[in-house]
């Protein structure tokens, strides 16, 4: 501040300031008789004009923040409160379209096979962030009429089954755990194997197909269902076919699959609790 009041340019605006301030009285004194343009007389107060009225919008700006600074922080709050409500509901209307297609799907599926038997809908309620195989709770269990080893499925393709159950939840091991050993067929050649996963394809969220034929005309791109057996019903979705490579042994081949469904993102699936050839 002291070198504010030394500066060069302070003293020009005091030297300027008693300039104007001696005109305007001597023209008090002079009255009528005073000879000075106008003009020039508006030139060296336009400055100090202009800069008055900057300093009192500023004032009033002040002062208005001050006094309202209540009002607009409750506005501000009810803003934001209408905006996050907007968003929950477009959010909501999202996550119902999503459920409302699958739902179709579903009937679909069951149309077409009307031996299958169905539990509730089931949402995905707690998952194991330390399990490599993205296993997850399910919001239902026996009183629902679910069992052990019940395959579970979305409308996109086949998840996993039921590995562990009490009264009103269960637990879904995924098609990438080793436990899952699921027999699948390709569409398009026929190939047949069995799923044998392990850790490291498991962890890049892959299946492996392994015990497939060496002459079988298996490849990149064929979409895999499940071949049928007493504990999953046939022509279920499984997934797409990314890579096929010869065993060790050169006997058999082995294809690494995508699974039709993001195993770590899944909030809902259904249970086939019954189908036809299901072991008792």
């Amino acid at each position: 501040m002291k070198e504010l009041f030394r500066s060069v340019k302070f003293k020009i605006i005091i030297c300027i300031f008693a300039l104007v301030f001696g005109i305007m009285i001597y023209a008090a004194i002079a009255g009528d008789n005073i000879i000075f343009p106008r003009s020039v007389l508006e030139t060296i107060t336009q400055p100090f004009v202009t800069l008055g009225k900057t300093i009192s919008d500023w004032t009033s700006d002040t002062i208005d923040t001050l006094v309202n600074a209540r009002k607009y922080r409750e506005e501000n709050e009810h803003l934001k409160e209408m905006l996050a409500d907007v968003y929950g509901q477009i959010i909501e209307k999202e996550k119902t379209d999503a459920e409302n297609e699958q739902y179709r799907t579903i009937l679909g599926i069951a149309e077409e096979h009307k031996d299958y038997e169905w539990s509730p809908p089931c949402s995905v309620i707690a998952r194991n962030s330390s399990d490599i195989y993205n296993g997850f709770t399910i919001d239902r269990g026996s009183k629902d009429g679910i069992s052990l080893y019940d395959p579970v499925f979305t409308s996109v393709g086949l998840v996993g089954i039921v590995g562990e159950l009490a009264d009103h939840y269960a637990v879904v091991e995924t098609i990438l755990s080793p436990d899952v050993n699921v027999g699948v067929m390709t569409t398009d050649s026929k190939s047949i194997g069995v799923t044998e996963n392990d850790a490291e394809y498991a962890a890049s969220g892959y299946c492996l197909i392994s015990y497939v034929s060496k002459d079988s005309t298996i490849k990149e791109g064929d979409v895999v269902v499940t071949s049928g057996s007493s504990v999953f019903p046939e022509n279920i979705v499984v997934g797409t076919i990314v890579s096929v490579y010869e065993d060790k042994n050169g006997l058999t081949r082995h294809a690494v699959i995508m699974p039709s469904e993001d195993l770590s993102k899944i909030t809902q699936v259904f249970v086939i609790t019954g189908f036809d050839g299901q072991e008792e």
